[in-house]
């Protein structure tokens, strides 16, 4: 297989892990029983879900072991999305492709074994392991049942993708129905004022007071539910919807150990004058994750990451920036000319981190399929800045 196969290969992997727009923050809970049931069936101190983008290894579920995220090529499992199959390691301390890593040095890790998450399309987004601090005899009976817990947890990621696509409709089915309850109700509250302003009138027939009372208890009822879907629209857009705040507060959970651990000053600030704002959050993590990841990739240790977030109104329309400045290494013209056309810039980073070049091609294509538009400033030397805006509805 040649390099321009397996980039694709890999730039296939990193878009379905993308399409399934996690917020790898926010599983711990869901998948703990999964995570649990596999270190019982093994008999192992530790298991846990890891999920394998361009950058990073995410742990989003973990069972008697804390961590989060590590680079991914310091990674085990790094390997084990390689293949099909199960990867058995006996003794970690003894490969040399682990030994000398902190895991195995400093926290005593010994027993490995793990399995791919292989999706319905036949992509491996990341594994399910088991390890120990001792070797282990697992016998291929409980590797069966493994398996068949590794298979659970991708259903159940790819379930929640759907039910994501779902929820996207029903939010477009309740605007359109927030904008009806609007246009419904200016009527009904002329109806209601003018049957108010009729009532001080002298009238003959009684029948006419009665006609009126009909009018006003009905636009009333109608005004009461008008609000009523308003308020539950509210309600249930909450939940698939960011405010700067919220965005930023994402970001910093996600980058700043990350950046942390590179000794790189990472900051997100927002326009909190524009934070009354809400916009969808769909693919805005892997969006600005993505950037954010080549930033810390192509920063010096002591150097600066700056995101801004903010809100730009302009006529009738109104956009999402997300501006992701760094004082990094830089782009050579050459070079950013060519990442122009092709979105494919494969070099080590600055802690010479290996790279597969293919984030940024793979947040062009997000960007285009929500209509934004993408910009690249960078100068060898001095930094990158990169410029998104996402369109997020009218006045």
């Amino acid at each position: 297989m040649d390099k321009g196969e397996r980039n694709n290969i890999e730039y296939q992997r990193i878009k379905k892990l993308s399409e399934l727009d996690l917020d790898y923050r926010n599983l711990q809970e869901e998948f703990q029983s999964l995570v649990e049931l596999a270190a019982h069936i093994a008999g192992t101190n530790i298991s846990l879900i890891n999920l394998i983008d361009n950058h990073s290894q995410w742990t989003v579920s973990s069972y008697s072991f804390e961590v989060f995220e590590i680079d991914r090529e310091e990674s085990i499992c790094q390997y084990t999305i390689q293949s099909e199959n199960a990867m058995e390691v006996q003794h970690l301390g003894k490969d040399t492709r682990f030994k000398d890593k902190p895991y195995v040095k400093e926290d005593g890790f010994k027993y490995y074994l793990g399995f791919p998450l292989m999706v319905e399309t036949g992509e491996s987004i990341g594994a399910l392991c088991v390890i120990d601090y001792q070797e282990k005899n697992i016998s291929e009976e409980k590797k069966k049942l493994l398996r068949l817990v590794a298979d659970e947890i991708v259903k159940k990621l790819e379930n929640k993708m759907k039910l994501d696509v779902l929820q996207d409709q029903l939010d477009r089915a309740i605007v359109q129905r927030n904008q009806i309850a609007h246009d419904v109700r200016g009527p009904i509250g002329g109806i209601l004022g003018l049957a108010l302003s009729a009532e001080n009138e002298t009238l003959e027939q009684s029948e006419y007071d009665l006609y009126l009372e009909m009018i006003k208890s009905s636009a009333a009822k109608l005004l009461d539910l008008t609000d009523d879907i308003l308020e539950r629209q509210k309600e249930q857009l909450k939940e698939n919807y960011f405010t700067l705040s919220e965005f930023k507060k994402h970001l910093e959970d996600l980058y700043a150990l990350p950046a942390l651990n590179k000794k790189i000053d990472f900051a997100v600030v927002f326009n909190k004058e524009k934070n009354h704002y809400s916009f969808p959050r769909k693919k805005l993590l892997p969006i600005a994750g993505n950037i954010i990841a080549n930033a810390i990739k192509f920063t010096e240790p002591e150097g600066r990451i700056a995101v801004n977030l903010d809100i730009i109104a302009a006529k009738d329309n109104v956009s999402l920036l997300i501006e992701v400045k760094d004082n990094g290494k830089g782009i050579p013209k050459e070079k950013l000319q060519n990442l122009r056309k092709t979105g494919v810039l494969s070099e080590r980073g600055t802690n010479d981190e290996k790279g597969y070049g293919l984030g940024l091609q793979l947040v062009i294509e997000m960007v285009d399929s929500i209509k934004g538009m993408l910009t690249i400033q960078s100068e060898e030397n001095k930094g990158t800045t990169v410029k998104i805006t996402i369109p997020i509805g009218s006045h």
